[in-house]
């Protein structure tokens, strides 16, 4: 048995995790800080908690949505191979136009936020499987995967030791994440909303009085019968001996108070994850919506930059040692998909053309998706019939 057999059913036998229940009680503060102080302990740090509220804080819609926003804008480019000589190889880039290569550049963008990832990389010839790895069971600075991720003293692997299997990706300097700041503004956000939805149970619905002087027990029921069937609004039995008061909030804006901290954390998690505000939130001008267009593109090339280091300076080398043809000097270049209209990209091949260059037939029919045969002579009188061969561009002349 080889040795890439062997380690994978090491680590598929031996990193049989046990899996903590994820909690689903409302963090606060103190559970943040809690969270921090384990996580950034000294000599026995865990990070459980941590990346517990972590998954707490990404049910926000406005956070998964910035983060979804800033990972696509790197996924859904195009992903090239190249030779030494800067030439796009497509029989091997077809390695990596996979739903599972996408699938780990987006494990790989998240460890940007969440400190890092791994996963359980395995191949039967070209086939690819990958299995996360709950982070929850990783400690980076002791490079260990725990099968206990609250017992780090209990059975455990160096994954180190399988490099080519357990990929560990970590693409900032330290492991702890861009969320660390994001968890208490998502906690202040719950308060919020909370405390508006109380506020509109309080005042913004008017509460139903029934008064009566009959004190039997059927009748105090079938009382209250009728008014729980009027549907679900408050409501209040009293003796007409009783006075209840209800205080109405004068002012219309009153809810604005919520609105407003709801809308100002919004902004600050954009800034957090996007270095700005507008391509999510509302803004004032064109101008504006430039300034912050062109800082959300900076992030984006930085994200593709990071991806591109760690592919080149690691990932290739593990895609070697599973046997993909990727000769030495290669490296991954992501760019941006065509969007040229196709009459100006006719007129760019034109040029080309005009300067010397030769266009392939098979760029040629993957750019325009057509279907070409070998040209005729000009004595085909079929081909000649064709109604449209006068207005074919000029460079299939």
């Amino acid at each position: 048995m080889n040795n890439k057999k062997q380690n994978t059913l090491f680590i598929e036998s031996t990193a049989d995790f046990m899996h903590i229940h994820h909690s689903l009680y409302r963090r606060e503060i103190a559970d943040w800080q809690n969270a921090r102080l384990q996580r950034l302990h000294p000599t026995r740090p865990l990070t459980y908690e941590l990346q517990q509220a972590y998954r707490d804080a990404m049910l926000d819609n406005h956070l998964s949505g910035a983060i979804n926003n800033r990972i696509l804008r790197v996924t859904n480019k195009q992903f090239l191979l190249k030779d030494p000589n800067n030439n796009p190889d497509e029989k091997r880039s077809a390695y990596l136009h996979s739903r599972w290569f996408k699938d780990l550049v987006r494990i790989a963008l998240e460890s940007k936020f969440f400190g890092y990832s791994m996963v359980h990389f395995h191949c039967q010839g070209q086939h690819v499987h990958l299995k996360q790895i709950p982070r929850e069971n990783i400690i980076p600075e002791h490079k260990l995967l725990l099968k206990n991720p609250l017992n780090p003293s209990e059975h455990f692997l160096h994954f180190t030791d399988y490099p080519y299997e357990l990929i560990y990706i970590q693409l900032l300097p330290d492991s702890i994440g861009i969320l660390e700041k994001v968890v208490p503004l998502t906690i202040f956000k719950r308060h919020s909303w909370a405390a508006w939805d109380e506020f509109e149970q309080l005042f913004g619905v008017p509460i139903r009085i029934a008064r009566t002087m009959i004190n039997t027990k059927k009748h105090l029921d079938d009382l209250q019968e009728w008014l729980e069937s009027m549907g679900s609004l408050s409501y209040a039995i009293l003796d007409k001996r009783v006075d209840l008061e209800i205080k109405e909030n004068n002012k219309t804006d009153a809810f604005r108070v919520f609105a407003e901290k709801i809308n100002l954390i919004n902004k600050e998690i954009s800034k957090a994850i996007l270095g700005q505000t507008m391509t999510m939130d509302d803004g004032s001008s064109q101008s504006q919506a430039t300034v912050h267009l062109a800082i959300m593109d900076e992030i984006t090339n930085a994200d593709i930059a990071d991806i591109e280091d760690w592919f080149n300076s690691s990932f290739i080398h593990i895609l070697r040692y599973h046997g993909f043809d990727i000769p030495e000097g290669y490296y991954l270049d992501i760019v941006a998909n065509a969007s040229l209209d196709p009459a100006e990209k006719i007129k760019v091949d034109e040029a080309l053309m005009r300067n010397g260059y030769l266009l392939s037939p098979d760029y040629i029919e993957q750019t325009y998706e057509v279907k070409l045969h070998n040209k005729p002579s000009d004595t085909d009188s079929d081909y000649l019939s064709y109604p449209y061969q006068q207005n074919l561009p000029d460079f299939f002349d």
